[in-house]
């Protein structure tokens, strides 16, 4: 039994790596890092003897951030992957890795790690700490979406995080399908994360509007937008994690909007999960009437994640 948890530990560890360093493009992916208790009561683990004296963290991430000036985002990663289907009432199960990640950011605060990692950072007056919480599962496919079972649990009040986002088989299946098969189309060094404009990264934008990784801010989006650059054309290509519709398409236009500090675009390319062309297209052509700037199979084209044989 010893083993087969190792066993499944290490398979999580993997996946993590994978999905932050060859997916989000992190390049620098620490792992099994320890921080010291500073609430040893209050953090006890009720499965183990005696008070908590250490946090383990198992993978840590930090970059400074492209959509805040002067700011630092760390990424506090717990990985619960499990070698079983999620649970059919999940609430439980998911408090219980919630909490545990919350006391661990809770003494990150004010652990070495962290004046460590603030250290080694010039430039910068902020920091803002996300804790991930990745929760995948071997049997479980990408179709069962955890997050919406738990999105009502009731947190406890003595809890103390800023943020925490939730990674599940089907938030992490959109990133890794949407985007591996982007790098793999178009070549991994031609695309880029494109990053717009928050109101907080006027100075950012002037020299780094687009760059090799994902911010932790677009984990919680369901919008992903990247540039590609070929054959000296540059094309917007943006990711919706929702289905097509009229409303999800509009709204899609609108956001490709704000990314004209990108400049030189000769495309904009608007990619769903089930756009299909023959019942689709009408719906596009109909909307476009309010978007004059954007004329359908000329500068602005429509997919879907992953082709298939209706939309040729």
């Amino acid at each position: 039994m010893g083993e087969w948890s190792k066993s499944v530990g290490e398979k999580g560890e993997k996946i993590v790596d994978y999905f932050f360093r060859d997916i989000l493009g992190y390049g620098n992916v620490l792992h099994g890092e320890s921080i010291i208790c500073n609430k040893p009561v209050k953090h006890k683990d009720k499965k183990a003897q005696g008070n908590r004296t250490t946090h383990g963290i198992d993978a840590f991430v930090s970059m400074v951030s492209p959509m805040e000036d002067q700011t630092l985002d760390v990424g506090v990663i717990s990985s619960k992957f499990t070698s079983k289907p999620y649970p059919n009432s999940p609430k439980a199960t998911f408090k219980e890795h919630f909490i545990d990640l919350a006391h661990t950011l809770e003494c990150f605060k004010n652990s070495k790690l962290s004046a460590d990692t603030n250290f080694g950072f010039s430039n910068v007056n902020k920091t803002e700490v996300v804790g991930i919480l990745v929760w995948a599962s071997n049997k479980s496919d990408e179709s069962k979406n955890i997050i919406s079972e738990i999105s009502n649990i009731q947190i406890d009040n003595d809890l103390v995080f800023d943020k925490i986002v939730v990674l599940d088989n089907n938030r992490l299946s959109f990133f890794v399908d949407t985007i591996q098969n982007a790098k793999k189309e178009f070549g991994k060094e031609n695309l880029k994360f494109v990053y717009h404009n928050t109101g907080l990264n006027n100075i950012n934008l002037q020299s780094q509007s687009f760059g090799d990784f994902l911010p932790l801010q677009y984990l919680f989006s369901d919008i992903i937008p990247v540039r590609i650059a070929k054959d000296g054309k540059v094309e917007l290509l943006i990711f919706s994690k929702d289905e097509f519709s009229s409303s999800n398409f509009t709204k899609l236009l609108d956001f490709a909007k704000g990314f004209d500090h990108l400049g030189s675009i000769s495309a904009t390319v608007l990619s769903f999960p089930d756009f299909n062309d023959l019942e689709h297209s009408p719906i596009v052509k109909k909307e476009l009437a309010r978007f004059g700037n954007y004329i359908h199979e000329k500068n602005l084209f429509l997919k879907k994640h992953t082709e298939d044989f209706r939309n040729y």
